[in-house]
């Protein structure tokens, strides 16, 4: 080789080590800082997947670039388990639709948590046991009755009255307790004012319950100390005892009230309808659960008809025989059962 080839040749060689190995001779040498300014939109977002960075309201790409539109992020791979919409990609530049155990991951009732935990299945809906909307009892949860005459306990001497409070017992299992504070001739208003709902309140405890019903004897308007008005007053009362059960992580359960036996051109009519239009509105309102016995029990009456109804069922127009009793307790039993409360699987 000549001494001017030689030159030529170490100039060349000399060219192509100044690419610092980029790229090999004669090739033509990127711009690696341009590449990177432009959002390198041919490459994969690195490190911005389902994890916790991802967060709602927070870039994909937290290691600093920008997935490319329709590019699946973390590494090419879909985002999986994230909290949200398993296997969602990110658009470019935009936030990530998934998130990353974010409030998509609450959406569906469960604490999607960090990156990692399945959007359906963590933490349950956080409302009571076992996902649970009620409190549920730490050991045998005890069931309260504040009622009237048509709910209370009769001796034997009293027979054939009885209250449907003091055969409720025979619809449950033995998982459950009943303990019957009804007394005849109290409304609403008078049961509170004698002290006796804070008599419950006293030894109610977390899972309880206190089933209430009123109605009856809350329609004397001559009586102050019992009446109340089923648009106004009755529903603040109600209201008190549900903010008894409340205050004692209990549950309250408001009862509609037995009807009369009121039976005109072939009808068995309601004769408290205010009262339980009453009851069913502040149960609403307040989320708190209706067993509608009024309606059950019409129901029942009418499947029966007047004739067995007179002569088995009812002692006058407004108490029980054993066997009226026993049915109003059954209808109890039947409307627990439908509310889906803990104690529901307690029913025979």
């Amino acid at each position: 080789m000549t001494g001017r080839a030689t030159r030529k040749w170490l100039e060349a060689l000399s060219v192509c080590l100044s690419l610092l190995g980029v790229v090999a001779c004669g090739a033509e040498a990127p711009s690696n800082a341009g590449n990177q300014a432009a959002g390198n939109v041919n490459s994969p977002a690195v490190g911005g997947g389902g994890g916790d960075g991802a967060a709602a309201g927070q870039p994909s790409g937290s290691s600093g670039t920008s997935p490319r539109a329709g590019a699946p992020s973390s590494g090419g791979s879909p985002a999986q388990n994230s909290g949200g919409n398993s296997g969602a990609t990110s658009s470019a530049g935009a936030p990530s639709a998934a998130g990353s155990g974010g409030e998509a991951g609450r959406a569906d009732g469960g604490a999607g948590g960090s990156g990692g935990s399945d959007s359906h299945g963590g933490g349950g809906t956080g409302t009571g046991s076992g996902g649970s909307p009620f409190p549920v009892s730490e050991g045998k949860p005890t069931v309260y009755l504040a009622a009237d005459s048509t709910v209370q306990t009769y001796s034997a001497s009293q027979a054939p009255q009885q209250g449907w409070g003091q055969r409720i017992q025979e619809f449950f299992t033995s998982d459950v307790s009943f303990v019957n504070k009804a007394i005849g001739g109290r409304s609403s208003k008078s049961f509170i004012d004698e002290g006796r709902l804070d008599e419950i309140s006293k030894v109610l405890k977390k899972g309880d319950y206190l089933f209430c019903q009123w109605g009856i004897n809350d329609r004397y308007k001559s009586d102050p100390d019992r009446y109340t008005d089923p648009a106004t007053t009755f529903r603040d009362y109600l209201k008190q005892y549900i903010a008894a059960a409340k205050s004692k992580n209990a549950i309250a359960v408001l009862v509609t009230p037995t009807p009369r036996l009121d039976y005109v051109n072939g009808m068995f009519m309601n004769d408290f309808q205010g009262y339980c239009d009453a009851i069913k509105a502040v149960g609403t309102e307040t989320q708190t659960p209706v067993i509608d016995l009024q309606t059950k029990a019409l129901a029942y009456y009418t499947s029966v008809g007047y004739d067995f109804v007179e002569q088995q069922i009812s002692l006058d127009v407004l108490h029980f025989k054993e066997k009226g009793a026993q049915e109003m307790a059954r209808l109890v039993a039947e409307g627990t059962k439908e509310l889906g409360l803990p104690i529901s699987g307690f029913v025979k």
